[in-house]
């Protein structure tokens, strides 16, 4: 063989011994952390023992678990009860009289997710606002309606109705 193969080589041969004494001292370093955090973990002294931590680590699972339970009770109530809030709007605005412009009046109705609730309507006139307020059954009004307060009706149904998601 040439001797610069030789020398080649030897090169590598010194550069993979040095490459795996590298490797070897970060081991070293790791296990002698690994060690002291055992030792740390195991001692009888101020430190708790393995057997307390453990105590302790299932104890907040057991924690957890409870108020997950009770996190479930409350969101079967609440949706339970979501059916029954307001949760569908329509607002019309419009302009009752002749000699009020800027459609300053408006019809909201404000219903569930049935179709139930109210709808406020205020007619703005010169000499002051007057405000009604109607029962809304179901999305049929239970007096007569104006034809802005049906159209806030119409709006408000329009929007999707709440539904419980399935579990």
């Amino acid at each position: 063989m040439d001797s610069q193969v030789l020398l080649a080589i030897g090169v590598a041969g010194v550069l993979l011994a040095l490459l795996a004494l590298l490797v070897a001292l970060i081991s070293i370093r790791n296990l002698r952390r690994l060690r002291a955090d055992y030792a740390a973990l195991v001692s009888g002294s101020d430190v708790l023992s393995a057997e307390q931590r453990f105590a302790q680590v299932l104890e907040r699972v057991a924690q957890q678990g409870a108020s997950s339970q009770v996190a479930g009770t409350r969101l079967t109530a609440l949706e339970a009860a979501a059916p029954g809030a307001l949760s569908r709007m329509g607002l019309i605005q419009f302009q009752a009289f002749e000699d009020v412009g800027g459609g300053q009046s408006s019809a909201l109705a404000l219903l569930d997710a049935v179709g139930s609730g109210v709808v406020i309507t205020a007619l703005h006139a010169r000499v002051g606002t007057r405000i009604y307020v109607k029962r809304v059954i179901e999305g049929r009004g239970e007096g007569t309606l104006g034809a802005e307060e049906s159209a806030a009706i119409a709006a408000a149904l329009a929007q999707p109705a709440y539904s419980a998601p399935q579990r």
